[in-house]
């Protein structure tokens, strides 16, 4: 009985729900474009208790059955990356919910005996913090920044610092030959250098955003 009632408190604990939105859906590589490799964007990240690692439930407004879950794999102070694990062959699309349990209550705790404590496990190193994140935009088959470009990395290093760990993204494309992905690359170390930023890694792995322009990511971690 005792162990009844202790699933039914727990149950009731659980019921409280956060609700964010999926405001975009980022389909990464070239196409066609597969659905397990899609990034699906949250209006919510640190602001509302999001950590790397969390699992939400996502579904459609108003349905009552679950589509999967959404696993929270980078978080910035107001929204939040994640992937998704289904449970059946339907996909989320923006605007639907994405689901975080929360805790209403705990039951009470009941004694411990001490003979029955489990040995304690070594506390793990926390996972790494989530970097900031800027993008900025190259023409077609140009590799200069343009004067905006340079003045959003001059803004950048002003806010976050030139110490910690710098790295670009350039994504590789069909119509972005790999002499100009380069120089592209080049052209932002050689900027972040004259801002006092001596080492920068690049990545080049595929990612898209949405603009008829080419994009470049900045990312920093402290």
């Amino acid at each position: 009985m005792r162990g009844w009632l202790l699933c039914l408190g727990l149950t009731g604990s659980l019921g409280a729900q956060v609700a964010l939105h999926i405001i975009g859906v980022e389909r990464q590589g070239l196409p066609p474009y597969d659905q397990e490799g899609r990034i699906y964007r949250l209006d919510g990240g640190q602001d509302r208790g999001l950590r790397v690692g969390g699992r939400l439930v996502v579904k459609h407004p108003g349905d009552i059955h679950a589509l999967g879950h959404l696993w929270v794999t980078v978080v910035q102070a107001h929204q939040a990356e994640t992937r998704f694990e289904p449970n059946a062959s339907a996909y989320p699309m923006k605007g639907d919910l994405a689901l975080v349990e929360v805790l209403r209550w705990m039951p009470s705790a009941l004694p411990l005996e001490e003979a029955r404590l489990p040995l304690l496990e070594p506390p793990r190193s926390a996972p790494e913090a989530p970097p900031r994140e800027g993008v900025l935009y190259f023409l077609p088959q140009q590799a200069e920044l343009s004067v905006a470009g340079v003045k959003k990395l001059e803004s950048w290093v002003e806010q976050w610092g030139a110490g910690g760990r710098w790295v670009i993204q350039v994504p590789a494309t069909k119509a972005l030959s790999p002499a100009l992905q380069q120089q592209r690359a080049d052209a932002l170390k050689a900027a972040l250098r004259s801002l006092g930023i001596e080492q920068v890694a690049l990545e080049k792995q595929p990612r898209t955003a949405e603009g008829k322009y080419d994009p470049a990511w900045v990312r920093h971690w402290d």
